[in-house]
């Protein structure tokens, strides 16, 4: 049986979350491993870890009655995935799923992004990855994100791949189909042109602008969510192992 760990940066109380878990329970044994508070922007960053590791606290809770087991612990995504394929939990997982993610992840923003972190980090230990996420905008249809991210693991083949999905924030069958991306010219925020305000004497507050053009040309993973299409991006050249 397959085993597949899902995680997220948005924690362990996020609705993404459980929808994600879920919908993957008909494909393999799923273990929950999430932050136990938001670490949206960690990338795949572990933290200091000379101290040990907090505790981990066994998670009982009705939206996750479906999976094998569900623990949360107070350390980012990359961390759980390091950890889940090092042995924490048993077996290494066959594959990791991270998400969902409440906001696309596109362009060069993925690399900032801990939900796709979790994924660049089981890949560099030779275990596949799933990245998902969302746009938003009205009411959240997680059911359509998914079902996307539950093909996208059922059509998995053995390959050491991490991938990054986003999804239109519109019903399943609305979606206009699927489409294989490169990354856009886009930052965190569309984070541009950063100053520094003086507040007092040897103390600032940094502003930047928000609203900057981004790049959205046709093949980019920006371009094929606004048409309404889900993207799939390889994050980088399969691991060799």
């Amino acid at each position: 049986m397959r085993r597949i760990l899902v995680t997220n940066d948005d924690g362990i109380d996020s609705v993404g979350l459980h929808v994600l878990a879920t919908a993957l329970v008909a494909l393999g044994e799923v273990i929950v491993f999430a932050p136990s508070r938001e670490y949206s922007g960690a990338g795949a960053a572990i933290g200091h870890l000379s101290d040990g590791i907090a505790d981990v606290h066994e998670v009982q809770r009705p939206e996750l009655a479906q999976v094998a087991a569900a623990y949360t612990f107070d350390g980012p995504p990359a961390l759980a995935a390091l950890l889940a394929v090092q042995g924490l939990f048993g077996a290494a997982p066959d594959v990791v799923v991270s998400g969902i993610n409440p906001g696309w992840n596109v362009g060069r923003s993925v690399h900032f992004s801990g939900t796709v972190g979790a994924v660049l980090t089981a890949e560099q230990l030779g275990v596949a990855g799933v990245a998902v996420s969302q746009h938003t905008g009205g009411v959240q249809l997680w059911e359509t994100a998914a079902r996307v991210a539950a093909q996208m693991v059922a059509e998995l083949d053995g390959e050491v791949v991490g991938l990054n999905v986003n999804v239109p924030n519109v019903a399943f069958e609305d979606l206009a189909g699927t489409r294989w991306t490169e990354l856009s010219n886009r930052l965190p925020y569309q984070l541009n042109a950063p100053r520094l305000q003086l507040l007092a004497p040897g103390r600032h507050r940094v502003h930047f602008d928000r609203d900057g053009v981004y790049d959205s040309h046709p093949g980019t993973d920006t371009e094929a969510v606004e048409s309404g299409f889900v993207s799939v991006t390889r994050l980088r050249p399969t691991a060799s192992w």
